[in-house]
């Protein structure tokens, strides 16, 4: 419950940590707030204080800190010594606290009267240190013979984070903002309140109807916060400055670079102070400031020679080290560029080109317009510029440039514009790879940023005409994603026809409406074939690879085309066929331009995701990480996404959302494989399984809102929807999430989306009635390859026929895939099935079998699967709409904004909040959030927030559940007798 102390920013987000020290005061001890600068230690220690005040304890309190005058005794004292005097003179006790503000500032003499007075047991001490200072040893002797007990007080986490936001706007953030603060700010509690202020003040942080959103600092930070971030950069010596400074204006910096520039002792001193963050891939260690504002606030007060300076040596540095990629030409080319150098026209338009796939479009426009003036100045001094201007076009430079121009207008969302510059370059000389760049380049514009999907299939098929054959086999990528779009999944795996003499592997099973998926079609990409020719480009501000750029055994587009086709392939049940094709190609894979990897590396991480073999999906999915750090902006968004997806398999719902927050906030333009609004709806799903079920469902309805803003795409649309049936289910609404399961269902059987319709029937089996659905989910199993798929539909059937052994066989195939939580729930239901036989025995097996399982992966079984289910959970009774209506209620919306978001009447919200109200039996908004929140966590879980992993840190270390190396645990299934350790 947030406490107000009489300010705009209300204490909130630090519930467990003010639960630990309101603990260690009312067991007789005391309590020592620990932290780094800028935390929220003053303020907690206040509303300890305050807490003590309230029950009758006497507060005395040195360094400023205090509670609110009149709520009990509190008593403020200028001086240690004139604080204790005035104790001995009243008698002390336990009864009486002292707060001190700051102790690491305490003289040796004061800190080792405070001990000796609380060794004496004439009264408990409740302060705070600095984490990084140097304590005065009587304040080390407080916790060191446990008088008081050590609470750690961290940054907000970005749940923290959220709570604090909420109770300062009286609303909620969309989770793109969420992670734009949590990013700045790092959950540091002054710098949060600081820019928070700011942003309201300039209204960059506004209300768009019952959301807030805030788009980002735009310039510099402002005067006060400035000020704030320089006390944390105070007395640094001159070595730390010159540190400081470099990293402000070229973060990030190789470990080895700094230490060749003498600053070695420097990066482990500030390291020790947490000035400096330190970043370890693989072998590579780099140095970041830790506080990401800091570095524009140095750069804002930096004298102008001095940031000069600093950049070129900074550029130095990055070309003197080992890496020299296009990355590395990027930032020397930047660093020089600010420095007021401009480098040679190659150089940058290799620093352009690097920066659109990066999805860095500032940064590539500032690059473009260079080279464009460079070319203007030289034609005029050359006196040529008929001459030069012949391959020239309306946007001022020559069709490359202009090609670039117009993909990084198309990933700022200057759509119109980046159309008339890409019409432009129609028919300019550069061969006809160049052309269909930009034709690619151009349709992906008109489909992911105008919307138009058909015009961009007409443009398209009007190119390839005027292309003829030597440019028409390079555009069969867009041709095979804008199928994917349309939901056309067997003409995007036929496209793979054009590609010839790569072998071909067999047919694989029907697709909708008996549609042969095209392995047929696709014999031309069954093996591999010679090397690829060479690394062309790809179209940079659009989908990945969309123009393919490369050519192998007489074919073109293989390295964009292949990753297209496995992904139709896997959707139309085939994905261990998919997995094979990509197989096949992965050790020329990794010759190919960095964006049709990324594709690669996506899609096979997706096909072993639909198949359903987990392991093979981690190993996917760590090859996708490990490579996303240099593929910019989309390859983390993919890499946190389908980490995510992997996460919530494997039964770890928190981490998986903390994931998602971060991929909700990545800015990189268009994806043919992900949306925003999948996102966010992934996050719902998440959020639901994790047990916060209002959260989900306003997250939900965030992500819908953003689904009619963008472009229909059936293929995620019905993933969408999907994710919207989870979240009715674990929200309890299980007649709602069967509907909505089963219009999934229609509509990816009609698509030919074999899996996806498996799973939408699988859903609704196991949160209603399986008899329904068993006869369909068999028809459709029989033309459907993914192994996952197949064991859903012998689920459901067993469910339907109540064959408990079945079952149990299932749930020992799942485990033999490392799904432990469908392992568990399959066990679970088998459990059921004997009890309900009167077979009590083999019931408590089965059951204790599913026990053991979620024990492994340590969660829980889903609400319609636990053990006599929560039937008594009143909010069951409601329906989908008054569930919506009843979380956006709790969350703080009006009625009218309720109706707003939901397209109704005010006067349907308020009708449905009737019955909400008589349903649940309460009287007032206030009482909807504490129906709406998560289940009980089990014992020894985390009860905090999603993704948070952090509690208390007290003195006594907490005990974590022993997890032996690998994952593995011993003993035996009760199921099945096999050893648990098997199952991975």
């Amino acid at each position: 419950m947030p406490i107000d102390t009489g300010q705009q920013w209300v204490l909130a987000g630090r519930e467990s940590e003010l639960g630990a020290a309101g603990a260690a005061l009312r067991q007789g001890g005391g309590v020592l707030l620990t932290g780094g600068s800028g935390v929220g230690r003053t303020r907690l220690l206040a509303a300890v204080l305050e807490e003590a005040a309230a029950a009758g304890r006497t507060v005395v309190t040195v360094g400023g800190v205090g509670g609110r005058r009149g709520s009990g005794g509190v008593r403020a004292f200028g001086s240690v010594a004139e604080c204790l005097r005035w104790l001995r003179q009243s008698g002390g006790g336990q009864r009486m606290v002292l707060g001190c503000d700051d102790a690491h500032l305490l003289d040796e003499a004061d800190a080792h009267r405070v001990y000796r007075t609380a060794a004496a047991g004439q009264l408990a001490v409740a302060a705070t240190v600095r984490q990084d200072a140097r304590h005065p040893v009587g304040v080390d002797r407080l916790w060191v013979e446990q008088l008081v007990e050590r609470v750690e007080v961290a940054p907000f986490d970005r749940t923290a984070t959220a709570a604090v936001l909420r109770a300062r706007l009286g609303g909620r953030l969309d989770a793109g903002s969420l992670e734009r603060l949590w990013s700045a700010t790092q959950g540091n509690a002054l710098v949060l309140r600081e820019l928070v202020e700011h942003a309201l003040d300039v209204g960059s942080l506004r209300r768009e109807r019952e959301v807030w959103s805030w788009s980002g600092l735009a310039g510099d930070p402002p005067r006060r916060l400035a000020d704030v971030l320089l006390l944390w950069l105070r007395d640094l010596s001159a070595r730390e400055e010159e540190l400081v400074g470099m990293l402000a204006v070229a973060e990030p910096l190789e470990a080895d670079a700094v230490a060749r520039r003498g600053l070695a002792s420097a990066a482990e001193a500030l390291s020790r102070r947490g000035v400096v963050r330190v970043e370890q891939t693989g072998r590579r260690v780099r140095l970041r400031l830790a506080l990401p504002l800091a570095g524009r606030t140095v750069v804002s007060r930096m004298p102008a020679l001095t940031a000069r300076r600093l950049r070129l040596q900074a550029a130095e540095a990055i070309e003197d080290g080992e890496r020299t990629g296009p990355d590395e030409v990027l930032r020397t080319v930047t660093l020089r560029v600010a420095a007021g150098l401009v480098p040679e026209r190659r150089l940058l338009l290799e620093a352009a080109r690097t920066a659109v796939r990066r999805q860095e479009f500032a940064r590539a426009e500032q690059l473009c317009r260079l080279v464009t003036d460079e070319g203007r100045e030289g034609g005029e001094e050359r006196g040529g510029g008929e001459e030069r201007g012949a391959g020239r076009t309306a946007a001022g430079g020559d069709g490359e440039v202009a090609l670039l121009l117009g993909q990084v207008l198309a990933g700022q969302g200057r759509h119109e514009e980046a159309e008339e510059v890409f019409a432009s370059v129609r028919g300019r000389p550069g061969g006809a790879a160049g052309r269909a760049e930009a034709v690619a380049a151009r349709v992906a514009n008109i489909a992911f940023g105008l919307g138009r999907v058909e015009t961009a299939a007409a443009v398209l098929e009007e190119e390839r005409d005027r292309l003829g054959a030597a440019g028409a086999g390079s555009l069969l990528t867009a041709r095979a994603v804008l199928a994917v779009l349309a939901d056309r999944l067997p003409e995007a795996v036929a496209a793979g026809e054009a590609v010839v003499g790569l072998g071909g592997p067999g047919p694989a099973s029907a697709g909708g409406d008996g549609a042969v998926v095209a392995g047929e079609a696709v014999a031309g990409l069954g093996g591999p074939g010679p090397a690829p020719a060479g690394r062309g480009e790809g179209a940079a501000g659009g989908p990945a690879g969309w123009s393919g750029g490369t050519e192998a055994g007489g074919g073109a587009g293989v390295a964009g085309l292949l990753p297209v086709v496995a992904f139709a392939r896997a959707e139309l049940g085939d994905p261990g066929g998919a997995s094979a094709l990509l197989a096949s190609w992965a050790r020329q894979a990794e010759a190919w331009p960095e964006e049709a990897l990324l594709d690669f590396r996506s899609v096979a991480a997706h096909c072993a995701l639909v198949q359903g073999d987990l392991r093979a999906a981690g190993t996917a999915v760590a090859r996708l990480v490990r490579g996303a750090a240099g593929a910019g902006r989309l390859g983390q968004l993919r890499a946190w996404v389908y980490q995510a997806r992997l996460l919530r398999r494997r039964g770890r719902p928190e981490d998986a959302a903390a994931l998602l927050w971060q991929a909700g906030a990545v800015r990189a333009g268009y994806d043919w494989l992900t949306s925003p609004s999948w996102v966010l709806a992934l996050l719902a799903g998440a959020l639901a399984e994790a047990g916060r079920h209002g959260e989900a469902l306003r997250t939900l309805a965030e992500a819908r809102s953003a689904q009619r803003a963008g472009v229909r795409r059936p293929v995620l649309d019905d993933a969408i929807g999907f994710e919207r049936a989870v979240v009715l289910a674990h929200a309890g609404d299980r007649s709602g999430a069967a509907a909505q399961a089963l219009e999934v269902a229609d509509r990816a059987e009609a698509g030919g989306r074999l899996p996806a319709a498996i799973a939408a029937l699988h859903l609704a089996a196991r949160a209603t009635d399986a008899a329904p659905s068993a006869a369909r989910v068999q028809r459709l199993a029989l033309r459907c390859r993914a192994e996952e798929a197949r064991l859903q539909a012998e689920q459901v059937r067993a469910l339907a026929r109540g064959d408990a052994e079945t079952l149990v066989a299932v749930a020992g195939r799942f485990r033999s895939l490392a799904a432990l939580p469908a392992a568990a729930e399959a066990a679970e239901q088998a459990g059921r099935v004997h009890r309900a036989a009167g077979r009590r025995r083999k019931g408590r097996l089965a059951s204790a079998a599913a026990q053991e399982l979620c024990a492994r992966f340590g969660g829980a079984l889903p609400p319609w699967a636990e053990p006599g289910e929560r039937g008594t959970d009143a909010t069951a009774a409601l329906t989908t709409r008054e569930r919506e209506v009843a979380a956006l209620a709790a969350g703080g919306l009006s009625n009218r904004e309720i109706a707003d978001r939901l397209v109704v009447s005010v006067r349907t919200v308020e009708n449905h909040l009737h019955r909400v109200y008589h349903k649940l039996g309460v009287v007032q908004r206030a009482a909807l959030s504490e129906l709406l929140v998560t289940r009980p966590v089990p014992e020894g879980g985390d009860a905090g927030a999603v993704g948070a992993g952090r509690t208390a840190q007290t003195g006594r270390a907490a005990r974590p559940r022993p997890r032996p190396a690998g994952g593995e645990e011993r003993g035996r299934c009760a199921m099945c007798a096999q050893p648990l350790g098997s199952a991975g």
